[in-house]
């Protein structure tokens, strides 16, 4: 079974191409019968990033494909990036830290395959929040509140960094224009509004020991604009 897996890289912490061996590894032996291919999408990092990471994935990734460009074009950009090429049945898109069980990726595109669904949107497990910074926490919660309130879809929990499509899903997906974090829910918002596109979730567990990326203000004022963009959309 081919399996894409588009990763966003945006200055990783150090280790993180040794972290993404071991977590293809450890899906492999969990379902031997997946063809993983990554697809990583190198979104003008700056620092963290070097060609001895790109040809240690090569060695190691039976199947790999690099993308890099210059400048920083922001997460929803760089995974739109990864859909172009990728053609196979089911893919998937994660953090590049795979911060999420293995074992729910996995549950994921059994999902797409049993339930014939064409979006999976993982949504964060009831302990998460005791697992993140305070303040993270309570902005991932006004953002549920106000999905909730303003643009009433069925999904609330838009930012998990987990999500699963089979290719018609993957057309959604590809829609987007939103460049940054929001794209995630600018996804949902036309998938809820297509009859023809089968949407659904699944609870996912959060890793122990994640690192969290600082969430400042200047980022909480651009998204404000990204979900206006998002809210008026039609």
């Amino acid at each position: 079974m081919k399996i894409d897996i588009i990763l966003p890289c945006y200055n990783p912490i150090p280790g993180w191409s040794d972290n993404i061996i071991q977590s293809h590894q450890h899906i492999l032996e969990l379902a031997p019968e997946f063809q993983i291919r990554i697809i990583l999408v190198n979104d003008g990092s700056l620092r963290n990033v070097s060609e001895q990471d790109f040809e240690k994935l090569s060695r190691a990734l039976p199947y790999f494909h690099p993308i890099q460009y210059t400048p920083n074009r922001g997460k929803g950009y760089a995974i739109r990036k990864g859909a172009e090429i990728a053609d196979a049945s089911y893919v998937l898109f994660t953090d590049i830290d795979f911060p999420y069980l293995e074992e729910d990726l996995i549950a994921m595109v059994q999902q797409l395959q049993e339930a014939k669904a064409d979006i999976i949107v993982g949504v964060r497990a009831g302990n998460y929040y005791q697992n993140v910074p305070l303040w993270r926490a309570f902005i991932s919660k006004m953002l549920k509140l106000m999905i909730r309130t303003l643009l009433r879809v069925k999904i609330t929990d838009s930012q998990g960094g987990l999500k699963a499509f089979s290719q018609k899903g993957l057309s959604v997906l590809k829609s987007t224009r939103i460049d940054r974090y929001l794209f995630d829910l600018e996804l949902i918002k036309l998938a809820s509004q297509r009859k023809d596109i089968d949407l659904q979730t699944m609870v996912v567990n959060l890793k122990p020991h994640v690192v969290f990326a600082p969430v400042g203000l200047a980022i909480l004022r651009r998204e404000f604009g990204n979900f206006l963009k998002v809210l008026f959309m039609r």
